[in-house]
């Protein structure tokens, strides 16, 4: 299967734009969304990486309230509103079973923030199908990038707004 020019920008490009520069410098809206099978545990382990200034602005407009991801001491009130938000926004089908997650917490690094869930008791994965919507109500042109790694293979994929269904075969 021939490998598009847009997925290779979106591979190399996209996670050097994450990481560079100021806060506000960067001309995209992108999230990118790793998800792994970790057969020893028999989960799916997920994290998100969104700008940290985006991310913020998309809680503000939801919750209503001033939001601070990187303050420490603003930290454990802020968790709550994250795993709320990713909750409300994302989902992720195995086979025919919707799974529901167990949301481990978020770290602010550099410009991102980087959040994490797991989808625990999966023994083995085919494929899944996620729904996600990350942002979408705050940027028209948000993009979210998708890495998913089963068994030592690895898709890629993107999803933007307004799509928000993603499948994946393995």
């Amino acid at each position: 299967m021939p490998v598009r020019s847009h997925v290779l920008f979106f591979l190399f490009v996209v996670p050097f734009l994450l990481g560079a520069g100021k806060p506000t410098d960067h001309p995209f809206h992108v999230g990118v969304i790793e998800i792994q099978h970790n057969a020893k545990t028999q989960s799916l382990e997920l994290s998100f990486k969104l700008f940290t200034d985006d991310f913020e602005k998309a809680l503000s407009n939801r919750f209503k309230t001033p939001i601070d991801l990187i303050s420490p001491a603003r930290h454990a009130s802020m968790d709550s509103l994250v795993a709320r938000y990713i909750r409300e926004n994302f989902s992720l089908t195995v086979g025919e079973k919707r799974y529901v997650s167990r949301y481990l917490g978020f770290e602010q690094e550099k410009e991102a923030v980087f959040a994490y869930v797991e989808y625990p008791e999966i023994a083995s994965v085919n494929g899944l199908q996620a729904d996600c919507s990350l942002l979408y109500e705050t940027f028209e042109d948000q993009i979210n990038i998708f890495h998913v790694t089963m068994g030592g293979e690895r898709k890629s994929s993107k999803l933007g707004n307004p799509a928000r269904r993603i499948e994946f075969r393995f």
